[in-house]
């Protein structure tokens, strides 16, 4: 998840009409374990069908037609390879859920099913099959997908200062430290319940958040490495309300670890670098088409045994924005 920055943000609600007609860039990834991690079985394990694990596609078919259906492109941007700073943060990742497993396993054995259920999601995986699945619906559904060459959130906020879209939605934090100038959070989980409350969209702004913080960007991003993110744990002790009392003090990281006896990482500049100009996709994003009905149905309930309410309530949200095609008889959606 990043930096935590909540406590120095401003979140001001969103309606999902005021993003109406525009595109926004949605991270797969957080998306998808939020899916893999909801959606389970009695033993905590994602739904599948088969063998094959399938929660994910009931998220992304639920969130990705209730967009469409509200007059937005979500433009989904998939994970390419990780930063070499990111090592220790996933191998970190690698263990604990190392160790997850094996007491879920213990627990299944055991016959604990309140425990395995809640060991469950700790041990979920977004596998490169399922990646291929979820690719698979969105050509299906005729929305746009990209591979970031890097974070998704990083090469989405590249793509937004751009113009390219309008908005990043993602639960990342980093997202702003990567200079996405808008960020949405809870866009794909609008309206759903989560701990007894209903979750709504928020948009963050990267300029009134500098303005409210008065720091400039380049500080932000240093405040962000102080607190810590997955390239650096951060100083120890530095929290956010500390940190943003030091880089205002000082104004810079390099001035913060002097007075304060800290170590500067060797690679600061580096770690800087990835947040400053990270790796995007160049060129135009290529434009939506419309979705197969036939195609959609084929997957979804031949292949996979969703279920016929489900699939076709995606189908009519499609219809209602004139965004599905059939190759069979016209409907009028069709003109």
């Amino acid at each position: 998840m990043g930096c935590n920055l909540r406590e120095l943000v401003t979140p001001h609600p969103l309606r999902l009409s005021e993003l109406s007609g525009q595109r926004v860039a949605v991270d797969v990834f957080l998306n998808a374990y939020q899916f893999l991690t909801s959606l389970t079985g009695p033993d905590g394990r994602p739904l599948s069908h088969e063998g094959r694990v399938t929660a994910h596609l009931y998220g992304f078919l639920d969130r990705a037609s209730i967009l469409v259906s509200q007059g937005i492109d979500p433009i989904f941007v998939f994970d390419g390879r990780p930063p070499k700073l990111k090592r220790d943060t996933l191998s970190e990742r690698r263990t604990r859920k190392a160790e997850a497993r094996t007491k879920w396993e213990s627990a299944v054995q055991a016959g604990d099913l309140a425990s395995a259920k809640k060991l469950g999601p700790q041990i979920a995986e977004y596998t490169p099959q399922m990646v291929d699945d979820t690719k698979r619906l969105f050509d299906l559904m005729g929305v746009v997908w990209i591979d970031a060459p890097m974070e998704a959130e990083g090469a989405a906020a590249v793509i937004c200062s751009r113009g390219g879209v309008s908005a990043v939605a993602s639960q990342d934090w980093d997202t702003l430290l990567y200079g996405a100038p808008t960020m949405v959070r809870n866009l794909t989980a609008h309206g759903t319940k989560k701990f007894g409350r209903v979750l709504s969209a928020e948009r963050i702004e990267l300029s009134e958040t500098l303005d409210s913080l008065d720091i400039n960007y380049h500080q932000f991003v240093d405040l962000g490495i102080m607190i810590g993110t997955d390239f650096h744990p951060g100083f120890r002790g530095v929290g956010p309300k500390t940190g943003l009392k030091l880089i205002k003090k000082f104004g810079s990281l390099e001035e913060v670890a002097s007075h304060k006896q800290l170590e500067v990482p060797e690679n600061i500049n580096d770690i800087r670098d990835l947040f400053h100009n990270h790796p995007s996709i160049q060129g135009e994003i290529r434009d939506y088409s419309k979705g197969h009905e036939e195609g959609i149905i084929s997957m979804l309930r031949t292949e996979l045994g969703f279920g016929e309410k489900r699939v076709n309530t995606a189908i009519e949200r499609l219809a209602s924005a004139n965004r599905i095609r059939s190759s069979g008889k016209p409907t009028l959606f069709d003109f």
